[in-house]
């Protein structure tokens, strides 16, 4: 799952036709939200994970998507969800905000 948001900044005065409300271009707060699941591919890759989220820490992830394209920047782990079946893999839900400029990269 992949979330994209911008908040715009408004302002009305007294040349504003109406009185109504004009968005201003460009301003504003702008924010990603990626979610998805799988298997870690290694023990390391999981307690790096852990660390990240239990430390609070926001470092440059490069996230691919297939037939999407490629988001990077500085994201922070909000959640770690773990799921598995008596003798099966362990499996994970990993959640990720944006904690600073991202870029993006279509897929060609």
């Amino acid at each position: 799952r992949i979330s994209f948001n911008a908040e715009t900044v408004d302002v009305t005065n007294l040349d504003s036709q109406g009185g109504w409300r004009e968005l201003l271009a460009g301003a504003g707060v702008r924010s990603a939200s990626l979610s998805g699941s799988g298997v870690f591919k290694d023990d390391a890759t999981d307690e790096r994970a852990r660390q990240i989220f239990f430390d609070g820490q926001m470092p440059d992830f490069q996230v691919i998507i297939p037939d999407f394209g490629t988001i990077e920047g500085p994201f922070q782990i909000t959640a770690i969800e773990y799921a598995g079946t008596h003798n099966g893999e362990a499996t994970y839900e990993l959640s990720l905000a944006s904690a600073g400029a991202l870029t993006f990269t279509a897929a060609v």
